[in-house]
């Protein structure tokens, strides 16, 4: 479908300036783009209220837990921002993560990993591991079940995939049951088709992917062994919700991604929220009806495994 009329005013009216922007000689840098990503956090709506919402350290790593119900056991959800490794934080993302504990009755832990280019690839991706790992002794006073799942949106959710990666090359092991990946990175050699496709204008740009790879590994490392999307893949990896957005740079990927891991007899599921854009959950107060949507399919696929056949 055609892209939702709101984020087309907000794309016509940024376009312009960033490439007014680019002619002017502007350079990226890791902070211009950690504010860029902290200015999207300005379309959220009131924040959501949460019964209980504590800063805590979880295996030496920064969280936030939101618990909606802490009087009652409920199931967690780990919470892994994204900003393409290097942006992002729990403050940015504090609306998305009250808007989960919401949605599902469980509790969040948001997790504040290391970030590139201070801290490069593994270096966060080992953080959201150890706090995984450690969640057990880390909620003490906070009633929980044994379930675990993972909410987790572009690089955050190429961190979740990681994980699922390294427990099927029975490297690593994670107690997660079902997870959503939302407009999920999953390709670091940069092969997809919509890479080309959708290259610019759309908010996420190839070329805003590639400058954030080239911050996120050191030198020499091999992209594609550390690409969720070279697998491998097994059939119980946690049961998976894919969600893409329409107008994504990294739809393809996606796509690739579920359709490996249904060929090796994983449970994965593939929505694409039409007319959408990358990063479109941050778009609350433009594109209301599909937030609410999203959360209603978040809650619905974390709480009894069930999506619903299409958007």
């Amino acid at each position: 479908m055609p892209l939702h009329p709101a984020l087309r005013a907000y794309l016509d009216e940024l376009n312009p300036r960033v490439e007014e922007a680019a002619r002017a000689g502007a350079v990226a840098t890791p902070e211009s783009a950690r504010a860029a990503l902290a200015a999207l956090a300005g379309f959220a709506a009131a924040p959501v209220e949460v019964a209980l919402v504590e800063d805590r350290v979880i295996a030496g790593v920064p969280v936030r837990v939101y618990a909606p119900m802490p009087d009652d056991a409920s199931d967690i959800v780990l919470f892994v921002h994204g900003g393409g490794h290097l942006a992002g934080d729990l403050d940015v993302y504090d609306a998305s993560a009250r808007r989960t504990a919401a949605a599902t009755g469980m509790v969040v832990v948001s997790v504040d990993y290391r970030r590139a280019p201070e801290a490069p690839y593994p270096a966060g991706l080992t953080d959201v591991h150890a706090v995984l790992g450690a969640l057990g002794e880390g909620l003490d006073g906070i009633r929980t079940t044994d379930r675990v799942h993972a909410v987790a949106d572009s690089g955050g959710a190429a961190k979740v995939a990681s994980i699922a990666m390294r427990v099927a090359a029975g490297e690593w092991l994670s107690p997660l049951r079902r997870q959503v990946l939302l407009y999920p990175s999953l390709d670091y050699t940069m092969s997809g088709d919509s890479l080309r496709e959708l290259a610019t204008g759309h908010l996420l740009t190839a070329e805003r992917v590639a400058w954030y790879f080239d911050h996120y590994f050191p030198a020499g490392a091999d992209r594609l062994a550390a690409s969720p999307l070279a697998g491998p893949y097994a059939a119980d990896m946690p049961d998976t919700l894919v969600i893409a957005a329409e107008y994504d740079p990294l739809r393809s990927e996606a796509e690739e991604y579920v359709a490996r891991a249904r060929a090796a007899g994983a449970a994965m599921t593939l929505l694409i929220a039409p007319g959408t854009i990358h990063a479109f959950a941050f778009f609350e107060t433009l594109i209301p009806d599909e937030i609410d949507r999203l959360y209603d399919i978040v809650g619905g696929f974390l709480r009894g495994g069930v999506a619903p056949e299409g958007w």
